[in-house]
């Protein structure tokens, strides 16, 4: 297997040349904030692929930094297992280099200390105690997971290295997802079905992508 280390400065390189995909523009956008900022919040409308970002931004924290452990989570295990993982795991798999790990429903495990989980919400004392020098923990739907699971990744955010990607549909007014685009500390970013580049263009040029016609 190839080293894929060199890309831990290129997140944008890891996601085309590694995985083989091509995010556009925005993808673009959250990938490098992941990179230069701590904490990350991204609120944004269906269909833009904010899932399928977040899924890249794990595989390149697991698999460039070492050691390193990536934990995922969201408001349900479905959730967990069959949005955020469904897309890991394909990626995983369908990589243009071969990568390291042994793939599972909700784990990757390269090695001892360099891993990957998807954690449900109703489980917080499972956040408990993990701490390493490249931690990278993903919080999807982040809107509708509840202050505990925030309370216990705050304590897992101890080292200088640790990241923390919030993202979601904005649904409700209050909670830790809406007051992190009203507080210091956090690089914010809105994604709007508007900035869909199939709305843009006015015509379908990416199909997996929200479109004309359902704005």
């Amino acid at each position: 297997m190839q080293d894929v280390t060199r890309y831990a400065g290129d997140p944008v390189g890891f996601m085309r040349e590694v995985l083989g995909l091509d995010p556009w523009s925005k993808q673009c956008e959250i990938l490098e904030a992941i990179r230069d900022h701590s904490h990350v919040t991204v609120r944004a409308c269906h269909g833009v692929g904010k899932t399928f970002v977040a899924a890249g931004a794990a595989l390149w924290r697991l698999h460039c930094f070492s050691p390193s452990i990536v934990l995922t989570t969201a408001p349900t295990h479905r959730q967990v297992k069959e949005l955020l993982w469904r897309e890991m795991r394909k990626m995983q798999r369908r990589a243009r280099i071969e990568l390291a790990g042994d793939v599972r429903e909700t784990a990757i495990k390269v090695s001892e200390d360099t891993y990957a989980l998807g954690l449900s919400t109703d489980e917080s004392d499972r956040f408990q105690g993990f701490h390493s020098p490249h931690l990278f923990i993903v919080v999807d739907e982040a809107s509708g997971v509840p202050e505990v699971i925030f309370d216990a990744i705050d304590g897992c955010m101890t080292s200088m290295g640790s990241k923390l990607l919030q993202i979601g549909n904005p649904l409700r007014p209050s909670g830790r997802f809406y007051d992190s685009f009203r507080q210091q500390g956090w690089h914010c970013i809105h994604l709007s079905a508007l900035m869909s580049p199939n709305v843009e263009a006015g015509e379908v040029v990416r199909p997996e992508l929200v479109e004309p016609a359902w704005v």
